[in-house]
Parts: structure tokens; sequence; C-alpha cells
């Protein structure tokens, strides 16, 4: 069902990280309901919060390969650890919402996603 709904230009890489570091500051806030928001919508399976996370994850780690690709071809560090975290905390949260198996620990990531949505925050 998430295949549908149509967000690919408006959910841009530059959108996606303004939308995480509104996660980090948010996160330091402990009587906020951002990452709340994004909670219930991942519990519910929200198909735009799914699409939202989809792509900000794609975007991510193209972003990321785009930036290390030399790096990642010719590093055998990487071979341990190819993405970084937050890449590998968007992946998760897709992941994870996709499978019907939110984790609230990611609730500040599917916050996010959830502003990227346009869900009141």
């Amino acid at each position: 069902m998430a295949a549908y709904v149509e967000l690919e230009d408006w959910v841009t890489i530059e959108a996606v990280e303004d939308a995480h570091r509104r996660a980090m500051r948010e996160m330091e806030n402990p009587y906020t309901t951002f990452g709340e928001v994004g909670w219930r919508a991942a519990r519910a399976r929200d198909p735009k919060l799914l699409k939202v996370l989809e792509i900000a994850a794609n975007q991510i780690m193209q972003l990321e390969e785009d930036q290390r690709r030399e790096e990642m071809r010719t590093t055998e560090w990487f071979a341990y650890q190819r993405f970084s975290t937050e890449t590998q905390l968007w992946r998760e949260a897709y992941k994870t919402v996709d499978a019907g198996t939110p984790v609230e620990q990611l609730k500040w990531i599917y916050g996010a996603a959830a502003k990227l949505a346009g869900f009141q925050l």
C-alpha cells in the first residue's frame, strides 16, 4: 500500500537532513511529543510514514555512498561497518515498521519521518 503514496519529489535529502537534526534536538527535550507522534504512526504502520522511511533511508544510503565511494571500495574497515550510525538507524526504522515490529528506541527517527510526512507535531 505504501507504494501508492506519492512523496518522492517532496522528500529530498535536504529535508531528511533537516528532519534528522530536528529529531536530535527534540530528543534532548523530555516533554516533547515529537517522538510520540512518530511512535504512534509506526505502531499503526501508517503507509505514508512507511513510504517516507523508505525514501529517506534510500536517499541517506545513496548520499553516503556518493560521499565515501572511494573509501568504501578500498578500505578493509568497511567490510565490518559499511554505513554510518545515522544511515543504519534510518534503515532499521524502515525495516521495523515494514515488518510491523517498530522499536520504541527508534521513535525519534519515526518522529523525523512523521515530520517529513506532514503529520501534526
